[in-house]
């Protein structure tokens, strides 16, 4: 993989990101998806783009999408691609989402970019190749204790007044051990910023394939854990995930893991 590819895909997102600023200045339609989800038409619009800018990047190629994906995974390589990560942040006007894209070869997850236009933050991470944001090496925490560690989390959209779907004892119990719990709503930049060391570490269930791609292999290449929810590996069919540095991995699995459903 050369470095003008991957120069094309993260000028590839940044355009992406682009168009998801310009909506936000001019103003967009928002319709209701499942459970308590968004999507909007800038949601529709970056994924068009991104679909005929990386298929064009890459010929032959096939393309995962958030938004118009069948349910059939093609023959690599193909992409996979969330156009706009925290739509309900991007509608609120809350200033935290992101474009995530990964390209997937027949040995897996080659490639992961994440943009974060408000911020312009582009974090990358090529397998075997380290990662990086905004072209310089990142690394994930030095934490060794979860006293010393800020973690994050997510709460399902497919949540219920009488089933949240979620297990609110593990959220407890990390909230009486660690520096600090964040929600902010993004699960990609969450994987992200877990890569690049500003959280120690973070879970979430119930995520799509596009949530959390390419942050996995940030995260790997950035030097930290990986696997699905209350999982030993990840995978493509993983449901969700739970990722820290390695200083804080064990005991932080036995926590998400102690209290199952």
């Amino acid at each position: 993989m050369t470095l003008n590819f991957v120069d094309k895909v993260v000028q590839s997102a940044e355009e992406a990101g682009l168009i998801l600023l310009k909506y936000r200045k001019l103003g967009f339609t928002v319709n209701s998806k499942e459970g308590m989800e968004y999507v909007t038409e800038a949601d529709l619009n970056s994924e068009s783009f991104l679909r005929e800018a990386l298929t064009t990047i890459l010929p032959g190629s096939s393309f995962i999408g958030e938004e118009s994906w069948d349910g059939i995974f093609p023959k690599a390589p193909y992409w996979i691609v969330d156009p706009l990560d925290g739509t309900n942040n991007y509608a609120m006007g809350i200033p935290f989402f992101c474009i995530s894209i990964a390209l997937v070869d027949e040995e897996g997850i080659c490639l992961g970019c994440i943009h974060d236009p408000v911020h312009s933050e582009t974090f990358v991470a090529l397998r075997g190749g380290g990662a990086f944001l905004n072209g310089k090496p990142i690394k994930v925490s030095p934490a060794t204790s979860l006293q010393d560690a800020v973690v994050a989390t997510g709460f399902p959209y497919s949540r219920t007044p009488e089933d949240l779907t979620f297990d609110l004892d593990v959220l407890t119990e990390f909230l009486g051990l660690v520096r600090g719990v964040r929600r902010c709503g993004s699960a990609a930049l969450d994987m992200a910023y877990t890569a690049a060391g500003r959280y120690g570490g973070f879970w979430e269930e119930n995520l799509k394939l596009w949530d959390m791609a390419a942050g996995v292999l940030l995260v790997k290449e950035a030097g930290g854990r990986v696997s699905g929810f209350r999982e030993k590996g990840w995978n493509m069919h993983s449901r969700g995930v739970q990722c820290s540095t390695p200083g804080i991995w064990d005991r932080f699995c036995r926590i998400i893991k102690k209290r199952p459903r």
